[in-house]
C-alpha cells in the first residue's frame, strides 16, 4: 500500500519517501509525540493539494496536515500506529503571496508563508499583522488558522480569528471552497469558512488566508517588573489598565523559568535577586511613565526592547531543552489567577515523580504555559491531574494551542457534552470518511 500510494503521488507532487527523511516530519517540535507516515508530499499550489487529496482517496489512505510543526499537543504528526496508509501532506511549499492591498490592508498568502514573512512584508509598506508569538520564523499562517493562536497580543488585538477574512480549503472530497475574493461586508448566509478556524486540520487543507492588517503603534514603552507573587502582579496590571495608556503585552516569567533561561541562554541577571515573577508590559507611547517601583527597568529604544523580550521568548525553548518536558497550555478567569497559581504549585509539589516545574505567560489573558519534567513521556497521569484542576477553576484545558492528540480525552473536563457532540457533527459533514487529521479533536 504505502509503495503504490508513493508512487501514484510522485508524478503530481514533491514527494518524499525516504525514512530518514520522513523521520524529520512525523516528530513534533517537542520531541515527546511521534507518529508513522508512509509518505509525505510538499504541494506548491492547491491544484497539487487537490491531486493529493484524490489520490488519497482512491488509495483508502489518510492525511495528516502540517504547518511549522511548532504545536505542543501532537496534532501535527500522525499517529503512532494504523490500519491505513498515512500521507503526511506539509503545507510549507505553499509559500505565494496572493495580493496585497496597501489600500484597505489586507494581503492574500499561501499557507505555508511564515508569520514572520508576513511581518517584514507589511511592515515594509506601512502595515502589521496583530499576532506575534515567539515562533514567528517557523509558525505558518495555515497554522496560525488552524489552531487560532494567540501569542503576545491578544490583550490588545485578540486571538487570530479577529485578523482573518477570508480562507480557501480543499474539502475531503477534493472540491475547493473559497471566500478569498468575497467583499469585506458580506452578510449572505452562514460564514461556512470560518468554521476551519481553530479546527485543527479536521475539516479540510487551509491552502490560503487572506488576513486583515493594522497600522503599526509607531513608539511603545517596554518594562520588566519584578513582583513578589500572583497577587501583586495581578495589581500592577490592573494600575496599567487604568492609567489611560494602550496595553499592548503583558507577559509573565516564574522564578524555575528564569533561572533556567539564564543558565541556558547565559542571560545576564535582571536583579541581584530572581524575583517570584518577572512581569513584561508594553505600552503605546514613548518614555512613558508608568509610576512604578524604582526597580523596574524600562525603554522605548528599540534595542534594549528586543534584548528585554528575550528574556520571556526563549522560555520554552529554554524547557525544551532540558529533554522530554511535559507542556501544558491552560487559561483561566484572570479574578482567580492568584489562587489558580497557588494551588497549581501546591499540586505539582504533592507528585514525588516531578523533578521540576515552572509557569510563564500571558498574564493579561489569565493564560499560563505550565512545564514539569520527571514523569515518563507517555505518563499523562500529572498531566491529567493540572488539567482537572484547571476545570474546577471553570477554565480551558487549551488557551492557544488546541487539543491535538494529547487532550483528546480530556476534551469533556471543559467543554460540554452538547459542544462535543454537535461538533463531531460538523466533523462528519466536512470529512465524512475521517480523511483528515485521524484522530486529533475526536477518537476516529
Amino acid at each position: 500500500m504505502a509503495g503504490s500510494l508513493s508512487q501514484a503521488l510522485a508524478p503530481l507532487v514533491a514527494t518524499v519517501s525516504d525514512p530518514e527523511v520522513v523521520f524529520s516530519y512525523t516528530t513534533d517540535w517537542t520531541g515527546r509525540f511521534t507518529g508513522h507516515a508512509d509518505v509525505v508530499v510538499r504541494p506548491e499550489s492547491t491544484e497539487q493539494v487537490v491531486a493529493t487529496v484524490q489520490v488519497c482517496l482512491a488509495a483508502g489512505a489518510k492525511i495528516q496536515i502540517q504547518g511549522g510543526n511548532t504545536g505542543l499537543v501532537g496534532g501535527s504528526v500522525p499517529p503512532t500506529k494504523s490500519d491505513y496508509a498515512v500521507c503526511l501532506v506539509s503545507t510549507k511549499s505553499l509559500t505565494s503571496i496572493i495580493d496585497f492591498d496597501e489600500i484597505s490592508g489586507h494581503i492574500t498568502v499561501g499557507a505555508g508563508v511564515t508569520l514572520g514573512q508576513v511581518q517584514d512584508l507589511v511592515r515594509a509598506k506601512g502595515w502589521d499583522f496583530a499576532v506575534d508569538l515567539a515562533a514567528r520564523e517557523s509558525a505558518t499562517v495555515g497554522g496560525l488558522v488552524a489552531t487560532n493562536a494567540g501569542g503576545i497580543r491578544v490583550c490588545a488585538f485578540g486571538m487570530t480569528k479577529r485578523s482573518v477574512v477570508g480562507i480557501e480549503m480543499v474539502l475531503a472530497d477534493g472540491r475547493v471552497m473559497s471566500n478569498l475574493k468575497s467583499p469585506l461586508k458580506d452578510n449572505t448566509g452562514y460564514a461556512v469558512e470560518d468554521i476551519a478556524i481553530g479546527a485543527e486540520g479536521t475539516l479540510g487543507i487551509i491552502t490560503a488566508v487572506k488576513l486583515k492588517l493594522i497600522r503599526p503603534v509607531a513608539e511603545t514603552t517596554l518594562y520588566l517588573i519584578p513582583a513578589k507573587s500572583m497577587k501583586s502582579a495581578l495589581e500592577t496590571l490592573t494600575k496599567v489598565q487604568s492609567s489611560g495608556h494602550q496595553l499592548l503585552a503583558a507577559e509573565c516569567v516564574d522564578a524555575v523559568s528564569m533561572q533556567l533561561i539564564l543558565d541556558h541562554a547565559n542571560f545576564r541577571p535582571l536583579w541581584n535577586e530572581i524575583p517570584k515573577l518577572t512581569l513584561l508590559i508594553e505600552v503605546a507611547g514613548q518614555n512613558v511613565d508608568l509610576e512604578l517601583p524604582a526597580d523596574a527597568l524600562g525603554s522605548s529604544e528599540p534595542a534594549a526592547k528586543r534584548n528585554y523580550w528575550q528574556y520571556r521568548e526563549v522560555a520554552s525553548d529554554t524547557w525544551t531543552a532540558l529533554g522530554k518536558v511535559h507542556k501544558l497550555d491552560v487559561s483561566v478567569a484572570i479574578s482567580d489567577l492568584a489562587e489558580f497559581d497557588l494551588s497549581l504549585h501546591n499540586l505539582l509539589s504533592s507528585f514525588k515523580g516531578v523533578e521540576l516545574f515552572g509557569a510563564f505567560g500571558h498574564l493579561a489573558d489569565g493564560n499560563l504555559h505550565i512545564e514539569f519534567v520527571g514523569p515518563a513521556i507517555d505518563d499523562f497521569a500529572v498531566d491529567y491531574a493540572v488539567l482537572k484542576l484547571v476545570a474546577e477553576f471553570n477554565g480551558s484545558i487549551s488557551a492557544e494551542h488546541g487539543i491535538g492528540r494529547a487532550k483528546r480525552e480530556y476534551l469533556s473536563l471543559t467543554r460540554p457534552a452538547l459542544d462535543i457532540e454537535i461538533g463531531r457533527q460538523i466533523k462528519s459533514v466536512f470529512d465524512p470518511t475521517g480523511l483528515f487529521n485521524p484522530g486529533v479533536l475526536y477518537a476516529d
